[in-house]
């Protein structure tokens, strides 16, 4: 019923785009702004001691514990920089919770096997030098993650470790560097969006908005079905107009490579997508 727009008057049609709305608006806050693991006090981290400097730091002494006001806090707040200590002595408190250095020096196990029903990866830089991310949505499968026993907080706790992993070691905590996100759609189906998966996007969302705002350049949705199109002029309303500026849809496999090789080179391309470099999953 979306690939005909006259068919969305239908009642059931209009039942199911309702709820199509819902759950893509929460993937899109999911992505546009990020395993369960108990509290862990490190107290001679560096986010531990800074986190110890209360609810207002003195800018100076984070600096001295290499935890400076980022420049993307400073961005989210719109350059008020009291609004941005508090929301970045708000994340330091987490990360202590976290441990957040300890967290990246042990291998995350359940990567692999999630990465099986839900493949993600980061790869080599777009040509402006921003890392890319790749999430295969189309290679989404709901029932093999159950299988596997990993559930919705196992894939938030997942995405957390790659989150840091990124920022803190592989772009060693460079505050200006973002991320380009690219979303392939192929192959994608309705009902892998499950309530499971649901509650993983939402759960996900509220801290990536929370701790990595603005780390996000922008997001590419690939071979995006006929109907994306429609659903997402429905959505735009829920966002602000910074979001959907970031928001850019492609449909159709030819129309997609073309867009992946004005943003990639051709050597940091993956060979799956016509490229030179070696396939997702492969990169240093």
């Amino acid at each position: 019923c979306f690939s005909l727009l006259d068919k969305l008057t239908s009642q059931c049609c209009r039942r199911r785009v309702r709820l199509l709305s819902v759950i893509l608006a929460s993937y899109l806050s999911y992505r546009l702004n990020g395993i369960s693991f108990a509290a862990v006090q490190q107290d001679a981290s560096a986010s531990c001691r800074a986190a110890a400097l209360g609810p207002r730091p003195d800018k100076a002494e984070l600096a001295k514990l290499g935890r400076a006001l980022p420049r993307y806090m400073l961005k989210a707040t719109g350059g008020d920089e009291r609004l941005a200590l508090k929301r970045w002595a708000e994340t330091l408190q987490w990360r202590c919770q976290i441990g957040d250095e300890d967290l990246v020096t042990r291998p995350n196990p359940n990567m692999e096997r999630i990465r099986r029903y839900y493949p993600t990866f980061v790869h080599l830089p777009d040509k402006e030098g921003r890392l890319t991310y790749w999430e295969l949505l189309g290679g989404l499968d709901p029932a093999g993650l159950a299988k596997d026993g990993m559930t919705s907080a196992h894939i938030r706790d997942n995405y957390i470790w790659q989150t840091l992993f990124t920022w803190d070691v592989l772009a060693e905590h460079n505050d200006a560097m973002e991320v380009t996100v690219i979303v392939d759609m192929k192959d994608f189906r309705f009902s892998s969006l499950t309530p499971s998966i649901v509650n993983m996007f939402v759960q996900t969302s509220s801290l990536i908005q929370k701790h990595f705002p603005e780390r996000e350049h922008a997001l590419y949705i690939i071979n995006a079905p006929s109907w994306w199109e429609q659903v997402y002029n429905m959505l735009s309303s829920f966002f602000s107009a910074k979001q959907k500026e970031k928001v850019h849809v492609i449909a159709g496999e030819r129309e997609s490579r073309q867009e992946l090789r004005r943003l990639i080179d051709f050597q940091n391309l993956p060979c799956e997508y016509g490229g030179a470099s070696g396939p997702l999953g492969s990169a240093p």
